[in-house]
């Protein structure tokens, strides 16, 4: 089994191993970019400094004529660049011709070439044509250990073109990557060794810490005293530490706290049974007397709910109530036939009450109200649609049917007796019938137009509703 000291050290080396490795590769990579490039640089440098040098009046004559002259000139020039830069391989002179390519002269034994003195990859730049210096591919170059090549045009030698080349030893290369490479390496070494030491020291630290919490976990189990006499080292198990052991001691309280607790509870127990008992007596009498009031109040609110639905002065109906009968009136009429209404308006009432005042004008309306439901038979289809105006629903009752209880209404109202002397009631009335598939509202709308129309005729009047036509009776 691991111990936490293992893993520690282990889990610090995986970490370690990933980052230096990733920062190793990474900077690796990423010098070894910065200084191949620097080396082409350097070797394109190298060429456009050979190229300022040539004489192009000699690269002509000995390119034109064959001048034996100005040939050894320009293999002095060649061969004294070579020396002069101990990581240049060899310097040449390239004279393209279409798809030929004749070496005028190089630097290397005395100065005249062999048929196969170009690389592949030269002959591919030559070929391509050459406008301004140029050099192959370094990372190929580094990684096949082959010579670099850079190449670069003789301007001043056209209208025939000339190419000046020079080639950078591989080995230079290889030398240069190899130390970068060894150095990546020792630094990756020396960072996982660091690790390594600094891991082993963390992780006996943190074991004596954990070591320690552990001894206080035994003495807290088996009841004993918490050790002393440990040097705090400054870390977060300090902190932890110092929490256990006042935690430990708060454990203790409490548990004489607990049972001095319990003994009192014990005690209280007893005397809440007796109060229990007592109480539940009480609660026995109180529901006996709320039983009373429940059965009081449920009468009051059926008679609250009674009033909310009736007119206090007529004892009809209200306008809520009848809308609601109206509505079920609606959904009956759906499958068990129609239903008419009649809206009935106390002729000049305004008149009574500023006349006779509002004590008759009352009586008026409550006298209104009780021929109302002797026509109806009851008053659970009549109601007080507001004001002096009310409101009759006839279930099951046809147009013709329902004109002729108006008119028999207006008849009795007309007879009313009347408790001034020169008053006399009249009533105006408006008939309709609900039509098959009508909305409510349009039907008594239509009740509502006709009682105008009523009004219009001079009151007194029933007239009734056909579809968008009136009748007066």
């Amino acid at each position: 089994m691991l111990t936490i000291k293992r893993q520690l050290l282990l889990s610090h080396l995986a970490v370690i191993l990933l980052g230096a490795g990733a920062l190793g590769a990474y900077m690796y990579w990423s010098v070894s970019d910065q200084m191949l490039a620097a080396v082409a640089q350097r070797l394109v440098d190298n060429v456009r400094l050979l190229q300022a040098t040539l004489d192009a009046d000699d690269v002509r004559a000995y390119g034109d004529r064959a001048d034996s002259a100005a040939g050894q000139r320009l293999f002095a020039r060649l061969r004294n660049a070579v020396d002069l830069n101990a990581d240049l391989a060899s310097a040449y002179v390239v004279e393209p011709r279409g798809e030929s390519l004749r070496v005028l002269v190089t630097s290397v034994g005395d100065g005249h070439p062999g048929a196969d003195f170009l690389r592949s990859e030269e002959i591919g730049l030559l070929r391509r044509g050459i406008e301004h210096a140029a050099v192959s591919d370094i990372r190929a170059a580094a990684s096949e250990r082959a010579e670099l090549s850079a190449l670069s045009p003789i301007v001043a030698a056209r209208p025939v073109q000339y190419v000046v080349g020079v080639r950078l030893d591989a080995d230079s290369i290889q030398r240069s990557l190899r130390v970068l490479r060894l150095s990546t390496l020792g630094a990756i070494l020396f960072g996982v060794l660091l690790a390594l030491v600094l891991s082993r020291l963390l992780a006996e630290r943190l074991q004596r810490r954990i070591r320690a919490l552990g001894e206080r976990c035994r003495a807290l189990a088996a009841g004993e005293a918490q050790p002393t006499g440990q040097p705090p080292i400054g870390d977060e198990f300090d902190r932890v530490i110092a929490d256990f052991d006042a935690t430990a001691q708060r454990l203790r309280e409490a548990s004489a706290e607990r049972e001095a607790a319990l003994a009192a509870l014990t005690e209280a127990n007893a005397r809440l049974e007796h109060r229990v008992q007592e109480r539940t007596r009480a609660i026995e009498d109180a529901t006996h007397q709320l039983k009373g009031e429940i059965e009081n109040r449920l009468q009051v609110e059926a008679l609250l709910a009674e009033a909310a639905l009736t007119d206090g002065l007529t004892g009809l109906l209200n306008r809520r109530a009848m809308l609601e009968m109206l509505v079920q009136a609606v959904m009956a009429s759906r499958g068990q036939g129609g239903f008419s209404v009649i809206l009935a308006d106390v002729d000049y009432f305004k008149r009574i009450n500023d006349q006779y005042g509002h004590g008759v004008g009352d009586q008026v309306l409550a006298a209104v109200a009780r021929e109302l439901e002797q026509l109806q038979g009851d008053n659970r289809h009549a109601a007080r649609w507001g004001g002096e105006e009310f409101f009759l629903l006839l279930p099951g009752t046809l147009l013709m049917e329902a004109c002729r209880r108006a008119e028999e209404l207006r008849h009795r109202i007309e007879r009313l007796p009347t408790p001034m002397r020169g008053l006399r009631v009249t009533v105006s009335l408006g008939v309709a019938e609900i039509q098959p598939g009508e909305a409510l509202e349009d039907c008594l709308k239509r009740c509502d137009q006709a009682l105008y129309r009523a009004k219009d005729a001079g009151r007194n009047a029933v007239v009734a509703a056909r579809g968008n036509a009136f009748a007066t009776m």
